[in-house]
């Protein structure tokens, strides 16, 4: 009769628990363009790219999923390797940095002065159900803003749609990435020819 209490308190004294161990999340990455966009003239301004704005849940690490237009749904097992702002804007860097347009681009972390300002609202990063299975959404609101006068250059809104091959994780990943390479290079254009059309910067 004492081999039942006898054999718990062992359980409980090296840390065994009858209880399963849920599995940790994966933390997941968008995947780096294969190609990226490149300037032949590299324009002679610095630019920092201020981590974009959000609301919840789009400022969280969340893998956000849409079934019906008024209800948003985190996919289970999986997030961001960070919030959603911060792999946007590490993301926008890179493809920024490999482009060539600029002198400088930085981080809104570094405590260097720059020339100018990318500033941008996340709307939608999320995947969207759809009779034909999923979509990814991803939407900005943006501005180039001159830092010394706080004037802003140009303004955009942004909107990109790409299509998943299924629900699941890693095709949803995919959508995501293409999205996010898209709209990359398309604000990464859209900032050069701003800067461009600038009185002094003009060829």
């Amino acid at each position: 009769m004492k081999k039942a209490p006898t054999l718990l308190l062992s359980m409980m004294l090296s840390g065994c628990t009858v209880f399963p161990v849920p599995e940790p999340p994966r933390f997941m990455e968008l995947m780096p363009a294969s190609q990226h966009l490149t300037f032949d003239r590299t324009l002679p301004v610095s630019l920092r790219v201020d981590t974009p704005m959000a609301s919840d849940p789009l400022d969280s690490a969340r893998i956000l999923i849409k079934p019906s237009a008024y209800e948003y749904q985190a996919m289970a097992g999986a997030r961001w390797r960070e919030i959603i702002p911060v792999v946007v804007r590490d993301h926008l860097i890179d493809t920024l940095r490999a482009s060539g347009g600029f002198a400088n681009v930085m981080t809104d972390t570094s405590p260097a002065t720059a020339d100018l300002t990318l500033v941008s609202e996340i709307n939608r990063f999320q995947a969207q159900k759809t009779q034909d299975g999923a979509e990814v959404t991803i939407a900005f609101h943006l501005e180039l803003m001159e830092n010394r006068s706080r004037q802003s250059l140009c303004v955009q809104d942004y909107q990109q749609q790409v299509p998943a091959s299924g629900t699941e994780l890693e095709p949803l990943m995919e959508a995501f990435s293409k999205a996010a390479n898209t709209a990359s290079s398309a604000i990464t254009s859209w900032a050069h020819q701003c800067m461009q059309s600038q009185p002094g910067l003009q060829d």
